[in-house]
């Protein structure tokens, strides 16, 4: 009979250990809560709110145009600010190459532009023109202001200009610099009859005759190899078995 009311006594009152434990758990219990209503409080806290966006390294571009990619996160907690999302979106403003995306405490945000650089202007059969960069992306018609631009142009009469365009523009974005930089004018009436004029280092020039836009990395060898060769004209539309002339 001792026995038992001794073990009763102790399953009653429980073990010390099993009592600390229990203040532990209760104690970080609580202390999840108040971090959580911090937190809670902090995301809705009316001076942790995006009101201030500065945007840096416009040129051509309209800052208006990147700044109407925020206009969706004004209001809204800068910890909860979606940097990367909203760099994506203002790289698919024209013109915009990149972009960087930077939380500025307490209620702001810090946009940084790396714009297109424009390398061609595009020049189609009803006379309109389009500036592009080095991927062939058109740009913003302000791109060209002041830009030594390489003139493409689609043949007066082409039987498809926008076939020929086409294969302006993807011959110049696979170019590689070495051969670009030497471009003086392309032209093309389809999309497979693209010729370009080469300035060489003498003074002189040398017409390309490239053909498609197929193999262009490949063409593009062919012709840094052969562009001291004797001819005015170097033929790679088979860049296998290229000719010169």
């Amino acid at each position: 009979m001792v026995q038992a009311a001794g073990r009763f006594r102790e399953i009653v009152a429980g073990r010390p250990w099993r009592r600390r434990r229990r203040a532990i758990i209760a104690g970080a219990s609580g202390l999840v809560v108040l971090l959580v209503a911090a937190v809670l409080v902090a995301i809705f806290l009316p001076a942790l709110q995006l009101r201030e966006v500065s945007v840096s390294g416009l040129g051509y571009v309209q800052e208006d145009e990147v700044r109407s990619v925020l206009d969706q996160d004004l209001g809204d907690s800068v910890l909860l600010l979606p940097t990367t999302d909203i760099a994506e979106r203002v790289e698919a403003v024209p013109g915009v190459e990149s972009a960087e995306v930077h939380r500025s405490w307490p209620d702001g945000a810090t946009v940084t532009i790396t714009e297109s650089e424009p390398v061609a202007v595009l020049t189609t059969t009803d006379g309109t023109s389009a500036v592009i960069d080095g991927s062939g992306q058109e740009l913003p018609a302000d791109a060209g202001e002041g830009a030594e631009l390489i003139p493409l142009t689609v043949d007066g009469g082409s039987a498809d200009p926008e076939g020929a365009a086409t294969a302006l523009s993807e011959v110049l974005a696979s170019m590689p610099d070495s051969l670009r930089g030497s471009v003086q004018t392309m032209t093309a009436s389809s999309a497979s009859d693209v010729q370009l004029v080469l300035a060489l280092e003498d003074g002189g020039t040398k017409t390309v005759v490239w053909g498609d836009a197929a193999d262009s990395t490949l063409k593009a060898e062919v012709v840094l190899a052969l562009i001291e060769q004797p001819g005015t004209e170097i033929d790679v539309s088979s860049p296998v078995a290229p000719v010169t002339r």
